[in-house]
């Protein structure tokens, strides 16, 4: 994809950049609809937890809206004032990650130390180890999500260790090579212009879940990331719309024929992000824009 989310930007803006940034300019003109063959359906799992839930880019004064909306994770970094903030009834996903080929947020010692003091801690849910990492351009990277997920492994028991792809190499960085837990893939269907098209690429998702399949990422291991974005008011690129209601329930309806009932699910973005995300979900609750909102909170709930 060419657009990457950010975890926790409003409150670690300075030292998370994991979202939004643009890959390779590409015209809008020029981008291709998938056209190949569709992905299988995937199977529910016979004995599936409750789907965790956790909307990126928030600060603590979203978390009152983001409970009513049914959501029950935080991004944050391993910040003792951060988790003190966590609300009851919520648990944090840490931000300790690179993009693509960049350095890690935290060295492999901070790292050790960040598990080793949270690594038992009833709020904390998992660990985001690595943001579209580029094995293609950095082969390296690989072995450092490892040896990051082996640590969690033995020093984290209970807790979940999570890395999202986009359309890079995703072979070298499956869980059984990388030994991680859960794996997110970021298709961002409505693209191609900042105001909507009768149509998304719902399509997108087949291509990804279908790449995901032929690296050996198994679908139970699959977490969705949902398109509540676009880029009418953002200062960079203007390749994204935020889907109207309707297609928004369409994207709904094909991650959950491809993977019914994951473990974690993901919308990007929440917050804001001005070079690459607005309008996000924070806008989308009707009046100017669609009410996406009130469909989260149905999903996310089970109440209309």
């Amino acid at each position: 994809m060419d657009v990457r989310y950010k975890i926790g930007a409003a409150v670690v803006a300075a030292a998370v950049a994991t979202a939004g940034l643009l890959l390779g300019a590409r015209a809008m003109d020029r981008y291709e609809p998938y056209t190949g063959p569709p992905a299988t359906p995937g199977t529910p799992p016979a004995d599936a937890d409750p789907t965790r839930r956790i909307a990126l880019n928030t600060e603590p004064a979203d978390y009152p809206r983001l409970r009513e909306l049914g959501y029950d994770l935080v991004d944050i970094r391993p910040d003792p004032s951060l988790v003190a903030g966590i609300p009851h009834g919520m648990q944090a996903m840490m931000w300790v990650g690179n993009f693509h080929c960049g350095d890690f947020t935290l060295g492999y010692d901070a790292f050790t130390r960040a598990v080793r003091t949270y690594g038992r801690d009833p709020r904390v849910y998992g660990w985001y180890l690595s943001d579209e990492p580029n094995t293609g351009e950095c082969p390296e990277v690989a072995g450092e999500i490892e040896r990051r997920a082996d640590f969690l492994e033995e020093h984290a028991p209970g807790q979940v260790s999570f890395i999202s792809l986009t359309d890079f190499p995703m072979g070298p960085v499956t869980p059984r090579k990388v030994n991680v837990d859960i794996v997110g893939l970021d298709p961002y269907p409505c693209r191609g212009a900042v105001e909507p098209k009768q149509k998304c690429d719902i399509g997108a998702i087949d291509r990804m879940v279908r790449m995901a399949d032929r690296a050996g990422v198994p679908r139970g291991r699959v977490a969705p990331v949902l398109q509540a974005f676009g880029q009418e008011c953002s200062s960079g690129d203007k390749q994204y719309w935020l889907p109207t209601e309707d297609q928004f329930r369409a994207l709904l309806r094909r991650w959950d024929r491809l993977v019914p009932a994951p473990a974690l699910e993901i919308t990007y973005t929440w917050g804001r992000q001005e070079e690459w995300a607005c309008p996000t979900l924070a806008d989308a609750s009707g009046g100017e824009h669609p009410d996406l909102q009130s469909i989260v909170k149905a999903r996310n709930t089970g109440r209309p």
